[in-house]
C-alpha cells in the first residue's frame, strides 16, 4: 500500500471523518480510520456503528491497499503539517507517513477487523439546496429529546409526499415543523433520522457551503428504510434510521386559536432575555400578557426581585396572561428569520403558537404553557 496524497486534501477528509469517530470505543477498531487506496484515489472511512462518514480524495496511488490507523493521533498528526505532499507507505504492520521536514509511524490493524458498513442496494434518491435543507434542520432539530427514554423523540419525523419535505420534531414540551418544496415527485416516505445526525448534516453543510459542490446535497433513503445517506461534494454520511412510531404530532396543535399578535422578534427577543435574568431561579418560568395595544412580559424570582417590560404589539382576539420556560421562547424566536412574528394563543393552559409573518415556508413552533400560580 503506497501513495503520495496534497496535505490539505486530506486533512479535510479527516475533518468529516471526525463526525463518525470515537475516541473510546470497546471495540478498539472504532477508534481506528480506514484508509483504501485504489488506483489515483484515497479513501478515508470512519463509523460508530450508528453512523459512518466516508471521503474520497485523489491521490498518486502506486500500490493499492486497506489498512486502519489510530483515528486522534493520525488526525492531530496531519492536521499539523504544513500545506505539501504526503508520502504513505505500509510498511510490515506500521504505515510510515514523510512529508519534507517530517515523518511519523503508526501502528495498524488489519482493514478486515473494521465494520462493514452497508451500502444502499435500493431506495429513493432526492436532489436538494444543500444550505436550504440545513437551514429548515436547524428550524427544528433543537426541539427533539435530549434523554433517551423515548428513542423516537430524539429524531425527527421526516415526511415525503409529492413535492414537499416536512420536518417535525418535539420533546413533549415544545415542537417545531417545517415544509420545503423538492424537485420532481417523491412517493409518500415516512421516516425518522437521528436528531445527532441532521444536526452533523447541518455542520457539515456550513463547512463546504464556500466550495462549489458543496452546493447540491443528495439524500438517499433505503426501500428498508433502516439508512439514509447524505451526500455533499466527496463526503458521504450513512446514519441508521429510528425504529418506531412517532407520537400523533398533530393532536396536540389547537384547531384555532383565540388571541393573535403580530410582534417584532428582534425586540421581543431582547424582552425575553432581560427577563430570564430574573427567571432563572424561578423555573425559568416568564409571564406574557397580552392587552390593548402592548405585550408585557414578567419574571419574577424570591430574594431576588422581579422585572416588568411592555411593548408594542398589533394585538386581535381577547387577549389573556400565559406562562412559558424562557429558554423554548428565545430557541423558536432564533429559529425564525423574519422580522415580525405572529403569537398565538387562547388560554393560560393551552399551546402557545409561533410563526413568521410570512408562512409560506409552513414553519412553526408550539410551546406548552407553564400553570400559572395564583
Amino acid at each position: 500500500m503506497k501513495c503520495k496524497v496534497a496535505q490539505n486534501e486530506l486533512a479535510k477528509a479527516l475533518k468529516a471523518c471526525e463526525k463518525s469517530f470515537l475516541v473510546r470505543a470497546n471495540l478498539p477498531v472504532l477508534s481506528n480510520i480506514l484508509l483504501t487506496i485504489s488506483k489515483n484515489s484515497l479513501e478515508a472511512l470512519s463509523t460508530n456503528l450508528e453512523t459512518a462518514t466516508r471521503v474520497a480524495v485523489p491521490c498518486q496511488g502506486e500500490i493499492d491497499g486497506r489498512i486502519t490507523l489510530p483515528g486522534r493521533v493520525f488526525m492531530d498528526f496531519i492536521w499539523q503539517l504544513p500545506e505539501q505532499t504526503l508520502a504513505i507507505e505500509l510498511l510490515g504492520e506500521e504505515v510510515l507517513v514523510t512529508t519534507k521536514g517530517y515523518s511519523a509511524r503508526f501502528a495498524s490493524m488489519p482493514a478486515e477487523e473494521f465494520p462493514a458498513i452497508p451500502k444502499i442496494e435500493s431506495g429513493k434518491k432526492i436532489e436538494i439546496e444543500a444550505s436550504v435543507f440545513a437551514k429548515a434542520c436547524a428550524q427544528v432539530v433543537f426541539c427533539a429529546a435530549q434523554d433517551e427514554g423515548r428513542p423516537t423523540l430524539n429524531g425527527i419525523l421526516c415526511e415525503l409526499n409529492k413535492q414537499n419535505f416536512s420536518m417535525v420534531a418535539t420533546d413533549g414540551y415544545r415542537l417545531g415543523f417545517v415544509t420545503i418544496p423538492i424537485a420532481g415527485s417523491v412517493s409518500l416516505i415516512k421516516m425518522i433520522i437521528p436528531a445527532k445526525t441532521l444536526g452533523e448534516v447541518i455542520k457539515l453543510a456550513s463547512e463546504l457551503e464556500q466550495e462549489e459542490d458543496g452546493k447540491s446535497l443528495t439524500i438517499t433513503i433505503a426501500d428498508t428504510l433502516t439508512q439514509a445517506n447524505f451526500k455533499l461534494g466527496n463526503i458521504e454520511f450513512t446514519s441508521r434510521l429510528i425504529e418506531g412510531e412517532f407520537p400523533n404530532w398533530q393532536k396536540i396543535i389547537p384547531a384555532n386559536f383565540a388571541t393573535s399578535a403580530k410582534i417584532l422578534r428582534e425586540e421581543l427577543t431582547r424582552r425575553v432575555r432581560i427577563a430570564a435574568v430574573f427567571a432563572r431561579d424561578s423555573g425559568n418560568i416568564v409571564r406574557l400578557k397580552l392587552e390593548g395595544k402592548k405585550l408585557t412580559i414578567l419574571a419574577t424570582t424570591a430574594q431576588v426581585g422581579s422585572n416588568e417590560t411592555e411593548m408594542e404589539a398589533e394585538i386581535s382576539g381577547k387577549g389573556g396572561e400565559i406562562a412559558f420556560n424562557y429558554r423554548y421562547i428565545l430557541e423558536a424566536l432564533s429559529a425564525i428569520d423574519s422580522e415580525v412574528i405572529n403569537f398565538q394563543m387562547s388560554e393560560s393552559l393551552t399551546p402557545g403558537r409561533i410563526t413568521p409573518e410570512d408562512t409560506k415556508s409552513g414553519l412553526f413552533q408550539i410551546i406548552m404553557p407553564v400553570r400559572l400560580q395564583g
